[in-house]
């Protein structure tokens, strides 16, 4: 594995180097020796070198950390095809990003990382601190779960809505002659939170190493995101009073009970579905007694979730809330965190140096449910 500061001398010999040819060589021998390797940016503390090569005129980053706004010119080194930026950031942070290469946005060709969000597949890069706490990967092979697809007719949407339901790999019917109910979570935004989230395998992973006890979880897609979630009243109805009963009714036919324990009823999302999940518990604190809010939109409306009437019912309230520190929702969510602590609401708060993206909430949902669920330890948290 090359390291930063072999690259970083090597880079800095090259400028130095007065001969055209032989740094053109050099330039091209060094752009070899990272690209071999395909992991790049080459990091080190708070630092990340990026290289390009190739005939261009213009080589930018654009990332989480510009709000996907171009950023950070590429500076060619001259009478060479390399160009170089080193950029700082978090030690711990992880970064999804593109370059634009003369107008054309790609991802980097000296990086094999790459993950899927909602507009394609980026470019990924860990800094040397980050953590992987996802459960993404275990290292071997689970049983998994079920997920099916279906289909319901909402009354007070007056529409189709597509669902999915997840049951765990196990379960143990009875348990001394008492049949087991199980935690349900309900999960917003629900076919990219399967597709892009990997939320369900997270879930399998999760569940063999005994992080959490099997659990059930009802995905809703939504059809006009924005205005279901951001200020359609009857879609928070809707998630209540016609989306839980079927879920508890579709999990019984599948032989598994939902318990009635309100506090082991969660709700999530992310972004705006982290508004619509907390609005959601905060009107039916008799249906959902914890709330998993990653990255909410709590900026939405001029901040109107802080003036609800119903945070009377906060205190009744599990929050967990998680947040990127990076062009995130931190500000907003902070301040709901500390709000909801001055009134004695339980809340679990979480920071990590990530962006708004799906990697985001992708890499971070397992510690969420650990928070939510019991007997679970907890890492990263802020206190």
């Amino acid at each position: 594995m090359i390291h930063y500061s072999e690259v970083e001398e090597r880079l800095f010999a090259l400028l130095k180097e007065n001969d055209h040819e032989s740094r053109r060589i050099k330039a091209l021998q060094l752009w070899q020796d990272v690209y071999i390797h395909r992991m790049q940016p080459v990091a080190i503390d708070n630092r990340a070198l990026f290289l390009f090569y190739g005939e261009a005129q213009a080589v930018t980053l654009v990332g989480d950390w510009s709000f996907w706004q171009p950023n950070t010119s590429l500076k060619r080194i001259d009478h060479t095809d390399l160009f170089y930026a080193i950029v700082q950031f978090p030690k711990d942070a992880r970064m999804q990003y593109k370059m634009i290469v003369d107008g054309n946005w790609m991802n980097d060709p000296a990086n094999a990382r790459v993950q899927a969000e909602g507009f394609g597949y980026n470019s990924e890069f860990w800094m040397p601190s980050y953590k992987d706490v996802s459960k993404l990967d275990i290292g071997r092979e689970v049983p998994h779960g079920k997920v099916e697809r279906v289909m319901y007719e909402s009354s007070l949407l007056n529409s189709h809505r597509e669902m999915f339901l997840y049951t765990p790999p196990k379960r143990n019917p009875t348990t001394d002659g008492v049949e087991e109910e199980y935690p349900l979570i309900i999960v917003h935004d629900g076919a990219e939170a399967l597709r892009l989230g990997n939320f369900h395998r997270i879930m399998d992973n999760c569940i063999a190493e005994g992080l959490i006890p099997p659990v059930l979880a009802l995905f809703i897609s939504p059809q006009w995101r924005n205005e279901e979630y951001a200020t359609n009243e009857k879609y928070i109805t809707f998630t209540a009073e016609e989306a839980l009963p079927f879920a508890i009714e579709q999990f019984a036919k599948r032989g598994f009970n939902v318990t009635n324990d309100r506090m082991l009823r969660c709700v999530t999302g992310a972004s705006l579905g982290g508004l619509l999940s907390t609005k959601t518990v905060l009107r039916y604190p008799d249906a959902f007694g914890s709330v998993l809010s990653q990255s909410p939109s709590y900026w939405w409306n001029r901040g109107e979730v802080f003036r609800s009437p119903y945070l009377r019912n906060a205190h009744r309230i599990h929050f967990i809330i998680q947040t990127g520190t990076i062009c995130d929702a931190k500000d907003l969510a902070s301040r709901m965190a500390n709000s909801l602590r001055s009134i004695g609401t339980r809340v679990d708060y979480y920071e990590y140096s990530q962006g708004h993206t799906w990697g985001n909430w992708r890499t971070t949902f397992a510690e969420g449910i650990q928070a939510w669920l019991p007997n679970v330890p907890k890492e990263h948290a802020v206190t």
